[in-house]
């Protein structure tokens, strides 16, 4: 049986995020939304199209990365260039902009679907995973590599330190080992490049700040 693809890492977090059958969201949605926010600016770091440089994002290449949703925040980013720090891009992305995005691109992709139920308040609109397995992959694929010392690439790396920043670990990476953590730790140290290292860093503060403002 082949195994699921690799996706752009905001929808293998998505996916990670939410029960592989129901689609119920392990977190809450400002969480959910500072993470694929960053996810989202980690892609088109990935593909070359904006630098962090000091807390700002700098666009270095405006073509079209062939993706609706990274497409249309590059081209956001580039005619607000310098006016807007990376945390406060994070933040912008959080208030459901970026989970926006990422159901739109999955739910065009197949692997949700929309679903809505009528109540006596309105009509309640959810998205469910369309494979359990696909939908599971993500986080499985991270546990297997760690645990057998495997490499991950770099998507994979940007996934695997926003799980740890929403506080996702705490639920799909449980069964690693403090063994295994210390792989992860040594290949965040050695493989991951230091721009997705300040951004996933970013994201950490903002869920920090996100769970104080909660308290208060």
């Amino acid at each position: 049986m082949a195994l699921p693809p690799q996706l752009p890492p905001a929808d293998d977090l998505y996916l990670t995020a939410h029960d592989s059958i129901r689609g119920k969201s392990l977190l809450s949605p400002a969480t959910l939304g500072l993470g694929l926010g960053a996810a989202l600016l980690g892609e088109l770091m990935l593909w070359r199209r904006i630098d962090l440089v000091e807390s700002e994002l700098i666009v270095i290449d405006e073509r079209p990365t062939g993706d609706a949703a990274t497409t249309a925040l590059l081209e956001q980013i580039r005619r607000e260039a310098g006016q807007h720090g990376v945390r406060n891009w994070i933040s912008y992305l959080s208030t459901g902009i970026a989970t926006d995005l990422v159901e739109r691109r999955l739910a065009r992709g197949g692997l949700i679907q929309r679903q809505e139920k009528r109540g006596l308040l309105g009509t309640k609109v959810s998205f469910v995973p369309s494979d359990s397995m696909t939908a599971g992959w993500p986080a499985t694929r991270i546990r297997t590599k760690v645990s057998r010392d495997e490499q991950l690439d770099v998507a994979d790396l940007l996934l695997a330190g926003l799980i740890l920043a929403t506080g996702l670990d705490q639920q799909v990476l449980a069964t690693l080992n403090a063994r295994d953590r210390a792989r992860l730790f040594d290949q965040f140290r050695r493989l991951f490049p230091a721009m997705l290292q300040q951004l996933v860093a970013h994201a950490e503060a903002a869920v920090g700040d996100a769970v104080m403002a909660r308290r208060a």
